[in-house]
């Protein structure tokens, strides 16, 4: 695993993208649970967002 440093700018700007894409994956999943359509593939990648959100908060 690399390190790298980041701007307070920079480390923000990453966590509001991922922000903003967990709020897509959550309303994908509920159009297609709407739909009745399979939503385990969404919800794993919204898992996998959610853990690089948390780790962001450990980053300097």
């Amino acid at each position: 695993m690399k390190t790298v440093k980041l701007t307070e700018n920079e480390l923000i700007t990453i966590k509001t993208a991922l922000f903003s894409h967990m709020q897509h994956i959550r309303k994908d999943i509920e159009q297609a649970k709407f739909e009745g359509k399979n939503t385990s593939f969404q919800e794993q990648i919204l898992k996998e967002v959610q853990q690089a959100f948390k780790a962001l908060n450990f980053a300097e």
